[in-house]
C-alpha cells in the first residue's frame, strides 16, 4: 500500500509516526502523549471530467498547510475546538449527522453539542475527539453543565459496541482497538463528568470561594491525569461550570 501523508520535511524533529490502517486511510501521531491526525484520500471527477485527488484531514496539526505538500482537493474536520489550519474547513451543522464519502470510505460525522464524533463504519474506526483519551480529561464545553458531554459518551458507547468495531482513536492519547479497554476509558470519563455535576454546583450555592472548589474538585481527576495539560483541561471544565474565569491563562498545546 503506497504511503498517502505528503510529509514536506520527513526529517522533522516532532518524529511524527505514521500508521496505514487501510488503503488510502492513514493516521498521523506525533508528541507525548500522542496527538492524533486522520488522513483519507480518495478521487474525484471534476466539471471537466478530469480525475482529481480528494483528501479529507480530520484534526490535522495548526500547521498542517507548512509541513505537508497539499495538492488539489483538500478539506478539514474538527472534532473539537482546536487550533486551525488555514485550509478549507468541510460544513457541518449542530444537532445533525452528516454523511461524508471519500474515495472508498464513507464517514458518518456526529455533531454533537460538545464536539464532534467522526465513525468509519465499513473498517469500526472511531475518531471520538475529546473522549476516551488515557491522557486527558473530557473538555466541558462552554455553556455546558457537563450533560451534553454525557451524552456524547453514550452515543460513542454505543458506536463501540458495534460488531465490527476496530479502533478507537481519540485526539490526544493512544489508540486502543480493544472493546473492554475502551469501554474502561469512557467510565473513567463518565465518572469523572458525574463527580463534578455533584460537587461543584453545591459549593457554589453555599458560596464557597474558589480556592475551596479547586481543593475538592481536583481531588475528582482521576490519578493517571495529572499532567500539566490534563489539569489545563480540568481548569477549564472548573471555568465552565463556574462562570469564574482566573486571571491566569493556561498555555497548552492540547487545549
Amino acid at each position: 500500500m503506497t504511503a498517502l501523508i505528503p510529509l514536506l520535511d520527513s526529517s522533522s524533529q516532532k518524529r511524527p509516526q505514521i500508521l496505514q490502517l487501510y488503503q488510502n486511510l492513514e493516521l498521523f501521531s506525533e508528541g507525548t502523549p500522542p496527538t492524533n491526525s486522520l488522513f483519507v484520500l480518495g478521487q474525484g471527477i471534476d466539471a471537466a471530467g478530469r480525475a482529481r485527488k480528494q483528501l479529507l484531514i480530520v484534526d490535522p496539526p495548526a500547521d498542517a498547510a507548512e509541513r505537508f505538500r497539499l495538492e488539489e482537493d483538500v478539506a478539514t474536520l474538527y472534532t473539537g475546538e482546536r487550533p486551525r489550519a488555514p485550509l478549507p474547513q468541510v460544513e457541518l451543522i449542530a444537532g445533525g449527522v452528516a454523511h461524508l464519502r471519500v474515495g472508498d470510505h464513507f464517514l458518518d460525522v456526529y455533531v454533537q453539542k460538545a464536539g464532534v464524533i467522526v465513525y468509519l463504519p465499513a473498517v469500526g474506526v472511531v475518531l471520538s475527539g475529546d473522549y476516551g483519551s488515557d491522557a486527558l480529561p473530557p473538555r466541558i464545553v462552554p455553556g455546558s453543565d457537563g450533560g451534553d458531554e454525557l451524552e456524547t459518551l453514550r452515543l460513542l458507547a454505543r458506536l463501540i459496541k458495534h460488531d465490527n468495531f476496530q479502533l478507537c482513536v481519540p485526539h490526544v492519547g493512544s489508540t486502543v482497538k480493544e472493546k473492554p479497554k475502551v469501554m474502561e476509558r469512557l467510565a473513567a470519563d463518565v465518572a469523572y463528568l458525574h463527580g463534578l455535576r455533584r460537587v461543584v454546583p453545591g459549593l457554589l450555592q453555599r458560596g464557597e470561594p474558589l480556592e475551596t472548589i479547586e481543593r475538592i474538585a481536583d481531588s475528582l481527576l482521576p490519578a493517571d491525569r495529572q499532567s500539566e495539560a490534563a489539569q489545563a483541561v480540568h481548569a477549564a471544565n472548573l471555568s465552565a461550570l463556574t462562570g469564574i474565569v482566573e486571571e491566569e491563562t493556561w498555555n497548552s498545546p492540547f487545549v
